[in-house]
């Protein structure tokens, strides 16, 4: 009995091994490793690519601090990542799909904060026609503010302003609620990161002690670099 045993974990021992090189073979045939893709990050012909993604964001923000001339920034954050979007889906596939390696994307966003209603904000911002937002969003948000309009909404409704699906660069318009305030903290597990702040690099939570009630119009460009 005490060598069937020994038998069977020895057994259980050499498929554990295969399976761990079934993984290595599978990771390694999936595309640059997370070393290679974090030297192709930060290589010259990327880094003209950021430059000008950085470049067009900038441009965007001038813009829209022009037009809606009360708009008085806070702080201007502006994330630049790289990162490894292949996860682990198709990790025991002998075959798996083709799909990028790594996307490089930036994205920047404008803190201010006012004494106006999220209303007339809305209001004013449509009207200088600095940004494209779509119908519904516009509605929606005015509708949530709205007198006594009836209307019954989810507890995960939280009002904002957005622009269409595949528009670059995507913008959105956030504010702080009762159910969310606004944050610029992101959650991914970046290859290589940047972030670059201007007027002040105080915190979100320290602005909002502050100044009190924080609005985010959030700027976000497409993937400026894709390794396959």
């Amino acid at each position: 009995m005490a060598h069937l045993r020994r038998r069977t974990r020895q057994v259980g021992g050499l498929l554990f091994a295969f399976v761990l090189m079934g993984v290595s073979a599978c990771a390694a045939g999936g595309g640059p490793s997370k070393r290679e893709l974090r030297k192709i990050a930060t290589s010259a012909a990327v880094q003209t690519k950021r430059e000008a993604a950085e470049r067009d964001l900038r441009e965007r923000v001038h813009e829209i601090e022009a037009g809606v001339p009360w708009l008085e920034p806070l702080s201007v954050v502006t994330y630049d990542r790289c990162v490894d979007v292949r996860g682990d889906a198709h990790l025991f596939d002998p075959n798996p799909p083709e799909q990028a390696s790594m996307v490089c994307h930036m994205s920047s966003h404008i803190l201010f904060s006012t004494d106006r209603h999220p209303r007339d904000v809305v209001e004013d911002v449509r009207r200088s026609g600095v940004t494209d937002w779509t119908p519904s969003s516009v509605s929606d948000a005015l509708a949530y503010y709205g007198d006594d309009n009836g209307l019954d909404y989810p507890d995960q409704f939280v009002p904002l302003l957005t622009t269409g699906s595949g528009v670059e660069p995507h913008e959105s318009l956030r504010w702080d609620t009762e159910k969310k305030k606004v944050s610029v903290n992101a959650a991914e597990d970046a290859l290589w990161e940047r972030t670059t702040h201007r007027y002040s690099e105080r915190s979100v939570d320290r602005l909002r002690q502050e100044n009190g009630v924080l609005y985010m119009w959030s700027v976000r460009s497409g993937e400026y670099h894709t390794v396959s």
